[in-house]
């Protein structure tokens, strides 16, 4: 354990059953060890079983898992351990009053979070750790589906109006695509080829990456012409050369700076397959594209009504 200075301030550092506890923001070097001696009484009240349920769980979902699926689960864990985590026992009536209030705030986030935690006591049951799963009997929230946010055409080239030279291309690249952003942040120039490139995704981390061929459009060729061919990525931070994670702020604040209600790169993707449906390209033609393996899901992200829809409807115009 220890008491330092960084800059102006006091911090507490603690270590206890290889969980760490730290604090900074202290004036005074006095008020730190006092914080630490609090923490410390509170360290041994601690569930280190629920502790160690949490950490082997977070491991096992770092290996299996996409990186934000990780650090989803993490954030959660993470408000439950100081919820829970000096609690001798976890009840149903726990989760529950836990779940209620989340509820209070979002339904699909309390559905989310129930998801979560019974996902975390089945792991441990599984290895014989929990007797029961607190959490298996609730059942989720109700919820209204409502469709997805599509934004209109006009918004969209607002925004990529003030997007900087690369950002455009980048922008360019997933809207004509309709690729996800880890797949175009993946995207390597041995994947293109002369009328089409190749995207390769996978659903989980240790699922094998299936490819899927997309056509050139004449704007994604003016793009790849544009793209500099001096890496192995078509894009990468320039701040650090590396590779994109996923870039989270980015549309969010191009979409203030221009103005119009917020969209994610998600909603581009049902941008594209409903501007392709009324198109009348054929649902398995955008499943296809959007690397969907069922027509099902495809069927979500189209809300336009299909040519083929409206001239059936125009059919009975004669009946009056």
């Amino acid at each position: 354990m220890s008491v330092s200075k960084i800059r102006d301030k006091w911090r507490y550092d603690v270590m206890r059953n290889g969980q760490r506890y730290a604090k900074s923001g202290y004036l005074t070097k006095t008020e730190a060890k006092a914080a630490e001696a609090e923490a410390i009484k509170k360290i041994g009240t601690i569930n280190t079983d629920f502790l160690l349920l949490c950490n082997r769980t977070l491991d096992d979902i770092q290996l299996k898992r996409t990186d934000g699926h990780y650090r989803e689960c993490k954030a959660i864990f993470k408000k439950l351990i100081a919820l829970w985590g000096s609690q001798k026992e976890i009840t149903r009536d726990d989760v529950e009053s836990y779940i209620n209030g989340v509820a209070k705030e979002s339904c699909p986030k309390a559905n989310k979070y129930l998801r979560r935690i019974k996902a975390l006591f089945s792991f441990g049951v599984q290895r014989e750790w929990f007797s029961v799963n607190p959490a298996a009997k609730l059942k989720p929230f109700p919820v209204e589906k409502s469709k997805k946010y599509i934004p209109p055409v006009e918004d969209i080239i607002k925004v990529l109006g003030l997007a900087k030279p690369m950002d455009r291309l980048y922008l360019l690249m997933i809207i004509h695509t309709l690729a996800r952003v880890r797949e175009i942040n993946n995207l390597k120039w041995e994947d293109v080829h002369e009328e089409y490139l190749t995207l390769w995704t996978r659903k989980s981390r240790n699922s094998n990456l299936v490819p899927r061929d997309i056509p050139l459009n004449s704007v994604l060729k003016e793009v790849l012409n544009a793209i500099p061919k001096c890496r192995i990525l078509l894009f990468v931070n320039p701040n650090t050369g590396k590779k994109y994670e996923y870039r989270d702020k980015f549309l969010g604040t191009l979409c203030k700076k221009a103005e119009v209600r917020r969209f994610c790169f998600h909603n581009l993707r049902h941008f594209g397959a409903s501007t392709l449906s009324s198109q009348g390209t054929g649902i398995g033609d955008i499943q296809a594209v959007l690397g969907h393996s069922e027509a099902s899901t495809t069927s979500i992200y189209i809300q336009s009504l299909n040519p083929s829809m409206i001239n059936a409807m125009k059919g009975m115009e004669g009946i009056r």
